[in-house]
């Protein structure tokens, strides 16, 4: 069976959010430098879905497990 990697957009530049443009709607970017990970809503905006300097940690780490298989 083949590996398929999943690669979400990223960013390693503090404070960098992606555009609604540069996402498909569900796609999620992550921010490492800032811990989060943002998804487009089917309205068309960017929203923060986890922060793990806020608190959500845990939901971070799913997050990226989710995106990284």
């Amino acid at each position: 069976m083949a590996t398929i990697a999943i690669r979400p957009k990223r960013s390693e530049s503090a404070s960098s959010v992606p555009s609604a443009g540069a996402l498909e709607v569900g796609e999620i970017a992550i921010n490492s430098a800032d811990q989060k990970i943002y998804t487009k809503k089917s309205d068309g905006t960017v929203v923060e879905i986890a922060n793990a300097a806020g608190g959500a940690s845990e939901g971070f780490a799913i997050a990226v497990a989710v995106a990284l298989g």
